[in-house]
């Protein structure tokens, strides 16, 4: 409603004085609101809920008149904003006799608007007046921040969920309150708890808070909801609200809602240790790293089931200080297993080291203290250095390997004329060599490695490494265009592999070569004492002729002494090669080789021994060939045990030859 007008008193003329020359007394105002030490307001506020009716107040008592002929005494009330002069807005006449005592008076509610006003009175006896000292009153008949919605509360100290551990732990939930333009000492936030998002207006509230100027200067307009309020609510969503009150009690609209999750689940407890399945190397490698101690495919930790699981729990588990993704609970799925990326398993070095392994459950905003600890070992070294892509086997950066036939001496082929030739591998050395350290190179299809190298001391990086390749290996796979070759190195506890090199092998055979043939040896295939021509004097091996013979080819026959008379215990030493270069007639008809070296090669097979003959054929154009094996009877004793020599000749039988 509009103020009223007060115009100026032509009447005023200073401070109002009694008959004694006093001035008279302050009128006196009950309502105004005092604080907690009783003192009265400064600007003399009065609750709001008086401004219903009139606002009372009292005269103190004064030498009231007894002359019936004043009629009566006259206490005019006036009420006018700070400074102004006085007006009246009421009279009150108490006629003679009057009782004895204080007397009441009022200001009507029709003035009582919001405002500073001064309160006086004028008590007039028989067309005398003086004026009482003026007493400040306030009117305070807006709402805290101007009737404005308040912002919703801000959760303090909890992230997330309310939980049944935070409650145990703290006892209470604590929420702010965002300050306000017109905040005054005293004012309150009546605050309420419910679980639904339209609450009627009946709602209970909790309980208000008062806030001091203490809490306004900090900026610590905080409310307070204590467990058992909490609890005793229950579970679920919930929805926290607020009022704002000020001193006067004008009483503001509801707050925006701050919504929330109560979970009064038993927190989680009784966690066991981690577990990481570990191979049967028994540390953490980097085999395991890239399989998985059992086909896991990466390293694992596992986590047993613990007291009161629920879904939405993560388990958060480090290794040293170092973090893993956080694993979501499924309480139907224990034990749960959680990957450890590379990144992690490196982040403090390569090792050798013992790692710990803890983790905590996350509930809501609560995390429950450490589990105990799981150390386990890891290594994560290598020989040679190490690669963008580990812990992938290949490491790409290692050197290839150089493959050369030790006869065509072409890089990374092998030819026919390599045939039966160990081959040359060379690598480069990778980066800090270590003594012991071992390259292990593999050829085609072969599982195991075929050769090795040691790193020696005074070995460098960069340092050409030669290693044999034996023709074992080699005569395995005789004709692939793109034979894959590589190396490893290791440590002894970690491998790298270097890049596949290609090799070309082109080692063509000749197949199905008659095997030789011993002329003097009979139908029984037996050189004995009446061999003839005799043992001392030599032994001819046939070599037929044969259709992939030429001139010029170079045919090679190998003879091997053997105690056992069926090729078989080969004497060592007993052993040569007779080469012999085609002529055509050769070719055509064949021809013989006469090993003539009876001490050496003939004379070690005493008694039942034999000599087992092939051939290999090198063409001229690079083809090669290998004949079929064949073996002869050499035996030099008697029936009677007399052993023939070229000094002894024991056969009864001649022999011109």
């Amino acid at each position: 409603m509009p103020s009223p007008k007060f115009p100026i008193d032509p009447e005023r003329s200073g401070p109002a004085h009694g008959e004694d020359g006093m001035a008279l007394p302050l009128p006196i105002v009950p309502v105004i609101l005092k604080d907690e030490e009783g003192n009265e307001s400064a600007g003399g506020l009065v609750p709001r809920s008086v401004l219903n009716g009139d606002l009372q107040f009292t005269v103190p008592a004064w030498n009231f008149s007894t002359d019936p002929v004043f009629v009566a005494d006259i206490v005019v009330v006036g009420w006018r904003p700070v400074g102004q002069d006085f007006f009246e807005v009421s009279r009150f006449r108490f006629p003679i006799p009057i009782d004895p005592g204080d007397k009441i008076v009022s200001v009507p509610r029709g003035v009582l608007v919001h405002g500073a006003y001064d309160l006086s009175y004028k008590l007039i006896i028989g067309g005398n007046s003086a004026e009482s000292e003026i007493k400040k009153i306030t009117v305070d008949r807006i709402q805290p921040d101007d009737g404005q919605q308040p912002v919703a509360l801000q959760m303090l100290d909890v992230v997330g969920n309310i939980t049944d551990d935070y409650l145990t732990r703290h006892g209470q939930v604590r929420f702010k309150v965002t300050k306000y333009v017109d905040v005054q000492a005293r004012d309150r936030a009546i605050y309420y708890w419910t679980d639904t998002p339209n609450p009627p207006d009946s709602e209970a509230e909790i309980r208000e808070q008062a806030f001091s100027q203490l809490d306004i200067d900090n900026d610590q307009l905080i409310i307070t909801m204590y467990e058992a309020d909490i609890r005793g609510r229950g579970h679920g969503e919930r929805y926290i609200y607020y009022r704002l009150r000020d001193w006067a009690g004008n009483r503001g609209p509801r707050s925006t809602f701050l919504s929330l999750v109560v979970d009064l689940l038993p927190a989680p407890g009784n966690l066991k240790p981690p577990r990481v399945p570990l191979s049967a190397r028994g540390l953490i490698d980097r085999q395991h790293a890239r399989e998985g101690a059992v086909n896991q495919g990466a390293v694992t930790v596992e986590i047993d089931a613990y007291d009161n699981p629920a879904v939405g729990d993560e388990v958060l588990i480090k290794l040293d200080e170092n973090p893993l993704a956080p694993l979501e609970v499924d309480p139907a799925q224990f034990p749960l297993e959680a990957p450890v990326p590379w990144s992690v398993l490196r982040a403090n070095g390569l090792g050798p080291m013992t790692a710990r392994i803890t983790y905590k459950v996350k509930r809501g905003s609560g995390v429950t203290p450490p589990s105990l600890e799981t150390r386990v070992p890891i290594d994560l070294t290598v020989a040679g250095q190490d690669h963008a892509n580990a812990p992938a086997l290949l490491n790409s950066t290692l050197a290839p390997l150089e493959v050369y036939g030790v006869k065509s001496q072409t890089l990374n082929t092998l030819l026919s004329e390599d045939f039966g030739e160990d081959a040359e591998a060379f690598l480069t050395l990778f980066d800090d060599p270590q003594p012991g350290q071992t390259i292990e190179l593999y050829w085609g299809a072969i599982s195991t490695p075929v050769a090795q190298y040691i790193v020696q001391s005074g070995d460098v990086a960069g340092k050409r490494v030669p290693i044999t390749i034996p023709w074992s290996a080699i005569d395995q796979d005789r004709d692939n265009p793109a034979l894959p070759v590589y190396y490893t190195t290791s440590n002894g506890i970690n491998q790298q592999q270097a890049r596949i090199t290609s090799v070309r092998v082109l080692i063509v055979v000749i197949e199905d070569l008659k095997e030789p043939s011993f002329p003097h040896a009979g139908k029984f295939g037996v050189l004995n004492c009446c061999a003839c021509p005799r043992l001392w004097n030599g032994v001819w091996v046939k070599v037929e002729g044969n259709p992939a013979f030429d001139e010029n080819d170079v045919v090679t026959l190998h003879w091997q002494g053997c105690a056992g008379m069926n090729g078989t215990s080969p004497i060592p030493g007993v052993v040569d090669t007779f080469v012999t270069t085609l002529t055509a007639e050769q070719a055509l008809n064949g021809f013989e080789v006469h090993v003539a070296d009876y001490e050496k090669l003939i004379a070690p097979m005493v008694n039942n021994g034999s000599a087992l003959c092939y051939y290999d054929l090198k063409k001229l154009n690079g083809a090669v060939g290998v004949s079929k094996k064949d073996f002869v009877i050499i035996s030099r004793t008697m029936p009677s045990g007399e052993v023939c020599s070229p000094t002894n000749e024991t056969c009864l039988e001649p022999c011109d030859k």
